[in-house]
């Protein structure tokens, strides 16, 4: 009975790996960017508020459905708050899962461009 649940339990916990924690299976596009632009808002650290808020207010409207679920996946995947943030001001290399990911790379852009220089 047990290895039973066991083996459930990880069949289940395995199909759902891929989904981010957010992610909502068969979530229509419209509904997608108004939760990504939701939770670009409230991340936890103003820093990230600021920085995912602003990107996502001007960009998630033309972003494609792949573009959506990369996003998706970088502001609600496994890497924390914080290590999200240093790696968007340089102040921590990103793994390279992260700094390969085209939205990333978008996001880091927007970002970069919008620091203000030092003088």
């Amino acid at each position: 009975m047990t290895s039973r649940i066991l083996q459930r339990f990880f069949t289940v916990s395995t199909s759902l790996r891929s989904l981010t924690r957010a992610e909502v299976p068969g979530e229509k596009i419209d509904a997608k960017r108004a939760r990504l632009l939701y939770q670009s808002k409230k991340r936890g650290i103003l820093e990230n508020d600021i920085l995912l808020g602003d990107f996502a207010e001007q960009n998630l409207k033309k972003m494609s459905e792949p573009e959506l679920k990369a996003y998706d996946k970088l502001i609600n995947g496994e890497h924390m708050e914080w290590d999200l943030f240093y790696y968007l001001s340089n102040k921590k290399s990103p793994p390279e899962d992260v700094e390969s990911c085209q939205v990333y790379q978008k996001v880091k852009k927007f970002v970069d461009d919008k620091r203000v220089p030092k003088s």
